[in-house]
């Protein structure tokens, strides 16, 4: 029987973090007699609850937080580790892979920041050095791959076009749909003892500058929203400070800071109700590979405005208003049209709903993507 072994050394979060607890959760749909996981002891809490005879853990001794580490010890140890442990297939489903590798391997790459230069301008230098080494081991990692997985049209066309990667080596495996996020009417979650009755437009995203932000915020005080009864509620973790203190000194000076909430980090209840009851969900990121969140808040039925850059497009489809990321009228004018017109909200939250439903479910994502990893076995 066949061996497959996971690289699980990198921090996931957002949705990658989703991703690799579906594969864990799925990992018994895996047709491999063994599972080895190679995984660092901050990520042992992700296989809480989920029990296979098939897994087996291989510990790294450094944080997940070391890329430079983690990057050194992929590249010139994993490859020799794999023979020892009689490995036939690697699966690096964060981002890089080993550039030498004696056994198959297949890569997932879940990102496409670092290959969009404005993405980059927002950093600081030290994480600018970081992203531009991590867009170089992507690409020459993947070029000596059997298989890459991407998660959208545009980053695999991106690519195969920009950075020569074989198109029969590659694949496109949407990912988001998650059943636990539907419709709902009723609300337990104490955001709602505060601001009950509320309405409210939403936006869920870790505060980086890229997200874009300030764009909405800006929206908010053109069209009155505070003085039309309006909340904004922003939902993510605060990962840069100094973005976070830069958006609070924006809010004073549109005297709106007390009808602008962050939110912090939420669980999937919290956030379920919030994309079902919100008035429109705003997406203002103009970089994303594949946006999970707006498969979630399709799914609960929330009327969708997002920019019409990068992958958003082959997201939503047409379930959504679209602006360009740095054309603030146009996000106003997207706004004001579903606050004006409740029909054209209806219609737009029907077809949320309908366009959700396209994207597998992670039960068939891990489905398709063991037939992926199964088919590198076929050409041993």
């Amino acid at each position: 029987m066949s061996k497959l072994a996971i690289d699980l050394t990198y921090q996931p979060v957002g949705g990658s973090l989703a991703q690799i607890i579906e594969i864990i959760k799925n990992i018994d749909s895996y047709n491999f007699s063994e599972v080895v996981f190679y995984t660092t002891k901050e990520n042992i809490h992700l296989f809480d609850g989920f029990n296979s005879t098939k897994i087996v853990f291989e510990f790294v001794p450094f944080s997940n937080t070391a890329i430079v580490v983690r990057a050194l010890w992929a590249q010139l140890l994993l490859p020799f580790l794999l023979i020892t442990k009689g490995v036939d297939v690697l699966f690096c489903p964060g981002n890089i892979s080993p550039i030498l590798s004696f056994v198959k391997k297949a890569q997932w790459v879940g990102t496409v920041g670092p290959f969009e230069p404005n993405f980059i301008s927002s950093f600081r230098w030290k994480q600018k050095i970081i992203l531009f080494i991590l867009k170089y081991l992507i690409i020459f990692s993947s070029k000596t791959s059997d298989l890459v997985i991407f998660e959208s049209k545009y980053t695999q066309n991106l690519f195969v076009e920009k950075y020569g990667q074989s198109k029969d080596k590659a694949a496109v495996l949407h990912i988001g749909n998650d059943e636990y996020f539907h419709p709902v009417t009723s609300t337990e979650s104490s955001i709602f003892d505060d601001y009950n009755q509320k309405e409210f437009l939403l936006t869920v995203s870790h505060l980086y500058p890229y997200k874009n932000i300030e764009l909405l915020i800006g929206s908010f005080k053109q069209l009155s929203l505070k003085e039309r009864g309006l909340y904004l509620f922003i939902a993510g973790s605060i990962v840069d400070e100094t973005y976070y203190e830069r958006l609070k000194e924006l809010l004073k000076r549109h005297d709106i800071s007390d009808h602008v909430v962050f939110l912090g980090r939420l669980g999937r209840t919290d956030l379920k109700e919030l994309y079902s009851l919100c008035k429109a969900f705003v997406f203002t990121s103009p970089f994303e590979n594949f946006a999970y969140t707006l498969v979630e808040a399709m799914s609960c039925g929330a009327p969708i405005i997002t920019s019409n850059t990068t992958a958003m497009p082959e997201t939503c489809g047409n379930a959504a208003l679209y602006f360009s990321p740095d054309k603030q009228e146009e996000l106003s004018t997207c706004i004001d049209r579903f606050l004006g017109d409740e029909n054209l909200r209806v219609l737009y939250k029907d077809k949320a709903l309908k366009r959700a439903v396209k994207f597998d479910v992670y039960s068939v994502v891990n489905r398709k993507t063991n037939e992926l990893l199964e088919g590198l076995i076929d050409k041993l």
